[in-house]
């Protein structure tokens, strides 16, 4: 059997110390051409970019009727996919949540300590995005990157797996192209547990858990996170800049990507956006306008760039068969993409422009190249946003079957349809595709109720109140619309005569994050069932008002000890 020392590897452990000692550029959209940015003056022990982030574990279906009496696990992120990682450990968090960067500080922590101890696990990282025929052909790829004399065949490599040799990385298993690729994925798992395995994926609809049974969830920024970053970003405006947002700081802040956009964007402008749509509209204009405005490349080039990435982000999401999607393509598609879309708009010699506009859009936008020479967006959100852009520009030609067909029948275009209905401005057309969505499938339809502009919310709010939903299930609806709009049936829900339902109402009432919500929820502080002023008491921490201070104060002197807690934890 091989044996494999780890001085062997010294060369590749040195190039991932190096290579990954700014792991926070990966909240970041970097620029292609290296110029420096407002983050890169950050180093690693200070950088704002560590949010402190934080992990539960999720509980299975059939143990949700016990989830109250047993502690759910709550770790910082590390801690928790290093503490599972030896039978494998499924990371799962929102777009732009920190998943992939999560991994880069493992990855070279890992690489730190493998370089000063023999018997530490080498780690590698493993990006699905890039599959091309098996889990091998990424190890053995992601090795040579960092040291081209690595050069392991299969036969080596699946020894030292067996021997227990590596730490696998595994991100985006979302991201696998086919059906046939998620076998081969859980196949491997299965093949070697010796190894530790730690995979990420951003939703469990999409790919598949891989029958792995310890889940951590990445929990979104708390308020205290997400001003600490924004004070420590922005120490001239950010004081400005949280006061502007006020309650909404939650719905724009929930995940890094997003808060650090946002931050990004103040910083130009002064400006908070709308709604998350705009927050990527105007992010993007931007980064186009004022951020590269000393490019030297032909006008006609720049005012194309857009309808360029708009349509090539729509051409990703058309994978085969129809319910897949590609993240990273081949140069030359991207070139034959282009050249079709400049055919059709009747340009002279689309093939050199497609070309030479992609060189450009390479240099100096949202697109970069990746492993293996694919091409990517620089994040998944972003390819979703400009697949929105371009669907959106089409919504007033597509029919009712079409649009249920085709994209509200196809989980990989929830994201983006989300992100297009932000940005819809004609309340009838907003309306048409929420109630479509309710016709496809009611979960669905509830997470798009909250996505259209808040003055178009009540009639999808009113929608779900007419169903007569089971208290429980209405409540949850209510709550992941995140609408103030809900707020007041809400509100009344604290009033049930059952105080399960009571609980949960106050638990949704922190989802939102009112503010007109604070006098109910304080009021149930003083309610005799103790689960619902545990509830109340952790629901008033979420929502972070100053006014619920002096109340969740006095309930550290609570008869109850998990009221306390939940008080204690609120305040801190």
């Amino acid at each position: 059997m091989t044996t494999v020392n780890n001085s062997q590897f010294k060369s590749y452990l040195e190039a991932i110390s190096k290579n990954y000692q700014c792991w926070w550029n990966l909240y970041t959209l970097t620029d292609a051409e290296g110029k420096k940015q407002q983050e890169q003056k950050f180093s690693s022990p200070s950088s704002p970019f560590d949010f402190g982030l934080m992990v539960e574990t999720i509980q299975p279906k059939q143990e949700q009727e016990k989830q109250e009496k047993e502690k759910t696990e709550r770790l910082p992120v590390l801690e928790g996919i290093r503490k599972y990682a030896a039978n494998h450990v499924l990371l799962v968090g929102k777009p732009g949540s920190g998943k992939s960067t999560a991994l880069a500080r493992l990855l070279l922590e890992s690489a730190q300590a493998a370089s000063s101890e023999n018997n530490k696990t080498i780690p590698v990282l493993v990006e699905l995005r890039y599959w091309q025929s098996s889990i091998f052909e990424r190890i053995q790829a992601f090795l040579q990157q960092h040291d081209t004399n690595l050069n392991l065949d299969e036969t080596t490599l699946k020894n030292l797996l067996r021997q227990g040799k590596f730490l696998l990385l595994i991100d985006g298993v979302n991201e696998l192209p086919s059906e046939d690729a998620r076998r081969q994925v859980a196949i491997f798992r299965k093949d070697y547990p010796q190894t530790p395995m730690i995979f990420t994926t951003r939703d469990l609809g999409l790919g598949g858990d891989l029958a792995i049974e310890k889940k951590l969830e990445i929990q979104p920024l708390n308020e205290t996170q997400m001003r600490e970053f924004v004070m420590a970003y922005l120490p001239q405006q950010g004081e400005q800049m949280l006061q502007r947002l006020g309650d909404r700081l939650q719905e724009f802040g929930k995940t890094p990507l997003l808060l650090w956009m946002l931050c990004g964007l103040f910083q130009q402008t002064g400006n908070i956006p709308a709604n998350l749509g705009m927050v990527f509209r105007l992010f993007t204009q931007s980064y186009e306008n004022n951020w590269r405005g000393d490019v030297a490349v032909a006008a006609e080039s720049r005012r194309w760039w857009k309808s360029l990435l708009e349509y090539l982000a729509f051409k990703m999401m058309q994978g085969k068969p129809v319910t897949e999607f590609r993240v990273a393509i081949p140069k030359q598609e991207v070139e034959e993409i282009f050249t079709k879309y400049l055919t059709e708009e009747k340009f002279d010699k689309p093939r050199d422009n497609a070309k030479c506009w992609l060189e450009d859009l390479l240099k100096y936008h949202l697109i970069q190249v990746g492993s293996g020479g694919k091409i990517e967006f620089r994040h998944q959100l972003l390819q979703e946003y400009y697949a929105a852009e371009y669907l959106l520009s089409k919504l007033s030609q597509i029919s009712d079957d079409k649009l249920k067909r085709d994209y509200l029948n196809l989980l990989k275009w929830t994201e983006p349809v989300a992100l297009m209905l932000a940005l819809v401005e004609d309340e009838k057309q907003a309306l048409w595709v929420v109630e479509l969505g309710f016709n496809v499938d009611i979960m669905l339809g509830v997470r798009l109720a909250g996505e259209v502009k808040p003055d178009f919310q009540q009639q999808p709010i009113d929608w779900i109140l007419e169903k007569k939903l089971p208290q429980f299930l209405e409540i949850e609806f209510l709550a992941i619309t995140r609408s103030d709009c809900a707020v007041d049936a809400l509100i009344n829900a604290l009033n049930h005569e059952n105080s399960d339902v009571r609980s949960s109402a106050a638990l949704a009432l922190a989802k939102i994050g009112s503010e007109r919500a604070v006098d109910a929820v304080i009021n149930a502080l003083n309610y005799e069932n103790s689960d619902v002023r545990r509830s109340a008491a952790s629901a008033l921490g979420e929502i972070g008002s100053e006014r619920a201070v002096d109340a969740v104060i006095d309930a550290l002197n609570d008869e109850n000890y998990d009221v306390r807690w939940r008080a204690a934890y609120a305040l801190g």
